[in-house]
């Protein structure tokens, strides 16, 4: 094995503990993991990953802090279980990280107004749903009752409403995205709700250009977490925007499509019509 390799896999097995388990571990611990010292560690940190060590566990106990907060545990011990000394480090932390109280984190996005329009796709119902700041999802379905139901449940505190006649314009641009494969002229503003490791890997999915793919492991390469390909098809199962989030191009090591949120069949219908464009 060479030595770039035999570094990214000891990098990788100590990045998984601190994004999967151990929050209460230090940078010291982590480089114990990895065989380095400290100092050592850190510069092979951010050689790798283009983000400090410590910068890193921040983030992931951020992420830990809000998956409990939004699984209903209360501020006192979701900070406890995600490795922050108190509430008040814990909601700085959110605050800074997240852009919100631990209180708004928890809400189900209460007091936040989410308008929201469907129509019909060559691959069935779709809808689209974006806050002030940008899309927040974009669902796939047999129909407009099951797919308003999955908005329902992302968000069951925000204040739902129909789209205006701008709005629709924008359901329009992600119609024609799904059926004839047509870019936006302008990127769609974004706001999605997940983790850092989540909204790295939605990142990277939008950097896979149309009628190509990638493997679940050679995308978690991309993301710098080599090795991780389970978690790398979890954060593309959790993703919350359809086809504009390109999840439909990564595909299973041994040639197969793999798995889909929103069915295989819809799957292969948008790899076939990507090819056919290329």
């Amino acid at each position: 094995m060479h030595n770039a390799d035999r570094q990214a896999q000891n990098l990788a097995r100590a990045l998984r503990t601190a994004a999967e388990g151990d929050f209460d571990i230090d940078v010291a611990g982590l480089a114990g993991l990895a065989g380095y010292s400290s100092g050592h560690f850190q510069r092979l940190f951010r050689h790798h990953f283009g983000i400090s060590p410590g910068r890193f566990l921040r983030h992931s106990r951020i992420d830990r802090f809000a998956q409990l907060l939004r699984s209903g545990h209360g501020v006192t011990h979701a900070a406890a279980e995600a490795g922050f000394g108190s509430s008040s480090r814990a909601h700085q932390a959110a605050q800074d990280g997240l852009g919100m109280k631990p209180s708004k984190l928890g809400s189900g996005a209460e007091g936040e107004t989410i308008r929201f329009a469907t129509a019909g796709c060559r691959l069935g119902r779709v809808l689209v749903a974006a806050t002030a700041k940008g899309l927040c999802a974009v669902l796939l379905g047999e129909s407009d009752e099951e797919i308003e139901l999955e908005l329902a449940r992302r968000f069951p505190q925000a204040d739902r409403r129909s789209g205006d006649s701008a709005f629709v314009e924008t359901l329009d641009q992600v119609v024609k995205l799904i059926d004839r494969g047509r870019q936006p002229s302008e990127a769609l503003p974004l706001d999605l709700r997940g983790t850092v490791f989540q909204r790295k890997v939605w990142a990277a999915l939008q950097q896979i250009p149309a009628g190509e793919t990638l493997t679940y492991g050679e995308l978690a390469r991309r993301v710098g977490l080599p090795g991780s390909a389970r978690a790398v098809a979890q954060a593309c199962g959790a993703n919350p925007a359809a086809v504009v989030v390109p999840c439909h191009r990564v595909v299973a090591a041994d040639g197969g499509l793999g798995g889909y949120r929103w069915g295989i069949e819809k799957k292969q219908a948008l790899l076939e019509r990507e090819r056919m464009d290329v």
